[in-house]
């Protein structure tokens, strides 16, 4: 196996002499992105069907194609089919609130792995990398790895590369634009989404956020120390049979998939540190016996500070838009977000963004119509 190092460069011809060129990313957790840029000799887009990524699987022709599976993103390349206006093919990494470093995995094979980099390598801060190079040299094509990061997330670089992100709907442009269908909900806008099917499946809610640091003064108010902030997902639900309740991991009330609620939180991260953030999973087969859910993130420990957290939740379901609400209208003297009410409405999940501060969970609840006793509790 041939261990490639950053900044390195080699002819294609070194690895293979086909003229379909295998290039596949393994990656955990799933919630990176992966694109692959075609560009223009001006190192720009100049036509977006040559961006290869979770909304658009393959180019005309073809010549790019995505095949994508839990913790991989396969790319086969014929070149021959290239149009020549393609000088340049660049496989990027991105993920828009933590750093790709904190990644479990991250590296490119060649050719079924008989060429590898490792793309963490030297990557701190950065939510975005630029891993490979596919490239045009006199009349052969080269590989090179760039291992070049930013922060910015996938947005930041179709900008780079002088493309624009465009909502879904009016693209009216003239520029090259990408859809990323992701929806972002903005203030006090709703959302219905029907059922494929039966079903809607299993609905993730997906809270992720920036570490930050909460400053405290040390003893006798001498120095300060720095402390992360701890920041928690959590839903208040009614159910259709009037059970109403929460699932947080305060109080290890982490409830069930399978049986009543219908929705499990998948472990607590007290740090920000971990590229998957906080996972609630929503068993979409019992939507129908769903009511309400309040979805929350709650600030567990470190002085409230919101615009540090950059904190957005994302809920996505099969064959649905991902939907995403970002916790922009901070308040500071709050520790508690509500996030966004999900609504069973006829059998369609109607999503509304909230994006409204309170004290407490308790506060929350009744502002929302939800009443339960509630008393201290703690994670540890």
């Amino acid at each position: 196996m041939l261990e490639l190092k950053r900044g390195q460069k080699i002819s294609i011809d070194d690895i293979t002499s086909n003229k379909n060129i295998n290039i596949t990313i393994k990656y955990s957790p799933d919630n990176i992105d992966i694109v692959a840029f075609g560009l223009n000799k001006d190192y720009k887009i100049g036509d977006d069907r040559y961006v290869v990524l979770f909304s658009n699987l393959q180019s005309p022709d073809n010549a790019i194609v995505l095949e994508k599976s839990s913790g991989e993103a396969k790319f086969v390349i014929d070149t021959s089919r290239l149009p020549s206006s393609i000088k340049k093919i660049i496989f990027s990494a991105t993920n828009d609130i933590v750093p790709i470093s904190k990644a479990d995995e991250l590296v490119v094979l060649i050719e079924e792995g008989g060429t590898r980099y490792n793309c963490k390598s030297g990557l701190t801060n950065e939510t975005a990398v630029m891993m490979l190079e596919l490239y045009r040299h006199d009349n052969s094509w080269r590989i090179g790895t760039i291992g070049q990061g930013f922060k910015g997330g996938l947005p930041a670089l179709i900008n780079y590369f002088g493309g624009e992100v465009v909502a879904p709907l009016f693209q009216k442009r003239q520029a090259p634009h990408l859809t990323l269908e992701k929806i972002t909900l903005e203030k006090n806008q709703s959302i219905s989404l029907k059922k494929n099917g039966n079903a809607f499946g299993e609905i993730i809610l997906n809270l992720n956020w920036s570490r930050g640091i909460s400053q405290k003064r040390k003893f006798w108010g001498f120095g300060r120390s720095d402390k992360a902030i701890d920041l928690d997902l959590g839903c208040l639900y009614i159910l259709k049979n009037g059970r109403q309740g929460v699932v947080q991991a305060l109080g290890n009330t982490f409830g069930s998939f399978d049986e009543a609620p219908y929705l499990e939180l998948s472990g607590d991260d007290r740090t920000g540190d971990v590229l998957s953030g906080e996972t609630i999973r929503i068993n979409g087969k019992y939507f129908d016996e769903i009511q309400r859910l309040a979805v929350f993130a709650l600030i567990y420990d470190g002085a409230p500070n919101w615009n540090e957290t950059n904190g957005v939740v994302t809920i996505t379901s099969p064959h649905q838009p991902p939907l995403e609400v970002k916790m922009t209208e901070g308040r500071d003297s709050m520790r508690l977000c509500g996030v966004a009410l999900i609504d069973n409405d006829e059998g369609k999940m109607k999503v509304s963004r909230i994006v409204e501060y309170f004290g407490d969970q308790q506060k929350f609840a009744e502002k929302i119509g939800i009443h339960l006793r509630w008393s201290y509790g703690s994670k540890d």
